[in-house]
């Protein structure tokens, strides 16, 4: 630090490889940037064999953080919107979700079934909306009240003694308007 019998201060470190550590069992070694009122410390910890950044850590919006290399997956910003790119899925455990608006709407798989949970969910499409033949939209959770279709024929199931209602003034036509039941 050019201290008295220390040499003068080391400004730069040449070589390809250096090392910083003795190889001690269990230590962990930190790297400290001394500023005038603020330090920066990035700690090697030996037993979890991962790196401890003490401060935060900013990406330039103009670099990525890349995982696996430079070809793989990466998350970067741009100011406005954040970024998660992969060339093949993006796998989010079982049981694990997304939440929007601090825990108020929600989608989670358990990998059997996708729930999207929320308030008011509003599906805002701007082509067909498509359910495979034989796939049905189930209205009362218990599979009894459902609307399938088989490729050719449209059904409507309803439980036990239920029935399909349709509210005064509207009908229900048949071939271009000419035949019409209403009540």
């Amino acid at each position: 630090d050019g201290t008295s019998a220390e040499g003068g201060p080391i400004t730069k470190l040449l070589g390809a490889a250096i090392t910083i550590g003795d190889g001690s069992a269990g230590a962990d070694i930190a790297v400290t940037f001394d500023g005038e009122t603020n330090d920066g410390v990035i700690t090697w910890m030996e037993d979890e064999d991962h790196f401890k950044f003490s401060d935060d850590v900013v990406i330039d919006s103009s670099k990525r953080l890349y995982f696996f290399d430079e070809g793989g997956e990466y998350l970067h910003g741009d100011g406005t919107d954040l970024n998660l790119v992969a060339s093949a899925d993006i796998n989010i455990p079982a049981n694990v979700g997304l939440t929007f608006g601090d825990d108020g709407e929600k989608i989670e798989g358990d990998g059997t079934d996708l729930t999207i949970t929320g308030n008011n969910i509003k599906l805002t499409a701007t082509a067909d909306v498509v359910l495979p033949s034989g796939v049905g939209l189930v209205l009362d959770g218990s599979g009894n009240e459902k609307i399938e279709s088989d490729g050719t024929d449209i059904s409507f199931s309803v439980g036990s003694g239920g029935d399909i209602n349709i509210p005064s003034s509207i009908g229900l036509t048949f071939g271009d308007d000419g035949e019409k039941i209403e009540g």
